[in-house]
């Protein structure tokens, strides 16, 4: 099939045209920010009840015109169709509404195997499924795994957009799945014939302006459509009274998607604020989803017709685990490793009160922050720096003030005023060396906390602010903030971002060798949390370059660091600190989605995949951290198991003792698990 015949039948995948088709403009309020962004923003050519809610609820947020933000609505065929709509996804400032099918033609096209099977698997997973049933929640790795696996194909995935699901209707037959044998159906989209051709049917690709004419004359039996009041299946009922229709045979969604230019367009605030927006129009349409569903329901049963679920038509033995475990490209072994039996999750009870923040045991309510994002000078501290690989930004240094919140719980981020302090900001390694360490009392600990993938700097503040109150470290505290753009679909931005912070962060590491050696002592700790574990890795092999200089403690929570990585780096500087600890859990979803991308564990899995190795000592909280909501709440950052070390207070207490006395896990008190004559790890006792 031509990349053209494509898109004109994913075309019907939207229907009735005329819903809304003009250009809306955004108008810019008084007071607009300077930096204006104008961006295209694709629609489909025909758009069902949701669809059109979502277009309607993003373009009626007044934070887009505040924030600078101006789209440019265009339905498809403007654009050329959809096969130009990806192609100016790549090429122009613009966002765009785009389905599952066309996202899964244009990875395969890319030869984009894992993109594909996580988007087959996460349409396929909601056959038979109804919009209203809990059951679609289950689906949250699948989506989770999908928006990560997007920027892979240079889209970011800011949201999803759930449309109406299909229906089938058929001329003469019974509400018997078993029915569907031998059937002539037309079918609306690729993914919809495969499945029906495994139920018995014969798909049938006709288009839409033939599909009523060849039911009325018996050249096909059933035809799917979509589940919208009053559209095309009402037609079907006055001509077949005597029909059936099959409801939900495929709850249809997609994701609200920028290219790669269109983020280079946006500065921190604009980006948060399109994605915040976006997230609204969505929940918005999810509700217009659910209102059109059950009215098609009644409208279907008012003309008399026939209704069934094709729910029936799933398997038995149908398992939703296994359907995970093949996207990521993991045995069903390991999937139940890591997430455990999706397809019966575990009732969670209340949790119980959290204890309160450790509000930093005394320490001055201040850190230092050194960041290689790109300075927009923002008002707001917290969006001030970006997520831009800029070669031309200096690295930038200041200390930052903030003002305790005496209502923040153990484990939540800090929410409350930042600002920068007396010293303003520095520029470039030595400065930023001279701010950090001449305030220093001789001996006087520093702790470098170095955040993880998806996160803004925003979001890194929010961290180091909570982690350092949390774990009460003494001393100074260093946040070291790398640009990852805080998108779950940016990890090849963000694994990018890793090696272009190195250009930063050798030469302020060189600046601490210089001071070492005039004979300035530091005593240097490095905490790095998931990917931060990549920077860690690469601060760790400078350090370890003549002259070699020395660190007193490594901790490494969920790091997001392969095996092979992480054993040539031990190899090559083992002496750079005495102690090196890796906080490990085997039902980290976060790392399973890595794993996906990767085809590679992490050392930051516990479990089949732990690490056990000599001059490591490795923590191992999966009895700890499992957390089921991992089951239905997956957007939130918590339910992950993920952040075991932030969080989850037995595991926090040790990492702060770590922090604290700088005493091996025996000497604090953990559990050593013997593995064999070489092979060990600790456990943390609940």
């Amino acid at each position: 099939m031509s990349f053209t015949s494509f898109f004109t039948t994913l075309d019907h995948l939207t229907p009735k045209p005329g819903l809304r088709a003009a250009v809306v403009a955004a108008v810019f309020c008084a007071g607009t920010p300077s930096f204006a962004a104008d961006l295209l923003f694709a629609i489909p050519d025909r758009m069902d009840p949701p669809t059109a809610q979502f277009v309607d609820a993003l373009l009626i947020d007044d934070r887009l015109a505040e924030a600078g933000i101006k789209l440019d609505v265009r339905p498809y065929a403007e654009l050329g169709g959809a096969s130009d709509v990806v192609a100016e996804m790549f090429k122009s400032e613009a966002v765009a509404l785009l389905s599952t099918d066309l996202l899964t033609f244009v990875a395969r096209n890319e030869e984009q195997g894992a993109v594909v099977d996580m988007l087959s698997a996460y349409e396929r997973s909601y056959f038979g499924v109804p919009p209203t049933s809990d059951a679609t929640d289950q689906r949250r790795p699948l989506e989770v795994g999908a928006t990560a696996l997007l920027g892979e194909l240079g889209l970011y995935g800011l949201a999803n957009w759930p449309s109406s699901p299909s229906s089938v209707f058929a001329s003469n037959a019974e509400t018997n799945v078993a029915d569907l044998q031998g059937l002539k159906l037309r079918t609306v989209g690729t993914s919809s014939a495969e499945i029906f051709k495994q139920l018995g049917a014969v798909p049938q690709s006709l288009p839409l302006s033939e599909v009523y004419q060849s039911l009325q004359a018996g050249a096909i039996d059933a035809a799917e459509d979509l589940s919208v009041p009053n559209g095309a299946l009402s037609r079907f009922y006055e001509a077949s009274p005597n029909g059936a229709l099959f409801l939900d045979a495929k709850a249809r969604t997609g994701f609200f998607v920028i290219g790669k230019p269109g983020v280079e367009a946006l500065t921190a605030r604009q980006l948060k604020t399109l994605e915040s927006a976006a997230q609204n129009a969505s929940l918005a349409a999810r509700e217009t989803l659910i209102g059109t569903y059950n009215a098609t329901l009644r409208e279907a049963e008012e003309n008399g017709v026939r209704v069934a679920s094709l729910s029936a038509a799933v398997p038995e033995d149908y398992s939703l685990a296994q359907e995970i475990a093949q996207a990521y490209g993991l045995s069903p072994d390991e999937i139940r490793d890591l997430i455990g039996d999706i397809d019966t999750p575990v009732p969670q009870s209340a949790p119980g009160p959290a204890p309160d923040s450790r509000q930093g045991n005394g320490r001055a309510p201040e850190i230092f922050v050194a960041t290689s994002r790109n300075d927009e000078f923002d008002s707001d501290l917290r969006l001030r720096f970006g997520y831009k690989m800029d070669a031309d930004s200096p690295l930038h240094c200041f200390k930052l003030i903030y003002a305790r919140d005496a209502n923040r719980r153990f484990g939540d981020p800090y929410t409350g005023a930042v600002e920068i302090g007396p010293s303003g900001v520095s520029a470039g390694p030595a400065d930023c060396a001279k701010q950090i360490f001449d305030q220093q009392d001789p001996g006087q600990r520093l702790t470098i906390l170095i955040h993880g993938f998806n996160n803004s700097f925003e979001d890194a503040v929010n961290w180091a602010v909570a982690v350092t109150e949390d774990l009460a470290i003494d001393g100074d505290v260093l946040l070291w903030s790398w640009p990852s753009m805080g998108q779950l679909s940016a990890y090849v931005h963000d694994r990018d971002s890793v090696d272009f912070n190195s250009f930063y962060l050798e030469p302020f590491l060189a600046s601490l060798k210089l001071r070492a050696e005039a004979g300035k002592a530091q005593d240097i700790s490095i905490l790095a949390h998931s990917m931060g574990g990549l920077v860690a890795i690469d601060a760790l092999r400078f350090l370890a370059k003549p002259p070699q200089m020395t660190i007193s403690n490594v901790a490494l929570v969920a790091p997001d660091v392969r095996h092979a990585v992480f054993k040539k780096t031990l190899q090559q500087g083992a002496g750079v600190s005495p102690l090196w600890s890796v906080y490990a859990n085997s039902n980290d979803v976060a790392l399973l989605a890595s794993y996906g991308v990767n085809r590679n564990p992490a050392i930051g899995l516990g479990g089949r995949h732990r690490l056990m190795v000599a001059g490591v000592e490795t923590v191992d909280v999966s009895a700890l951290d499992r957390d089921v909501c991992i089951f239905w709440k997956l957007t939130e950052a918590r339910c992950r198991n993920h952040t075991h070390a932030f969080d989850v207070q037995p595991v926090a207490d040790d990492l702060a003792k770590l922090l604290a006395t700088r005493e091996t896990a025996t000497a604090r008190g953990l559990a050593v698990k013997q593995v064999g004559p070489d092979q060990l790890y600790y456990e943390i006792a609940p």
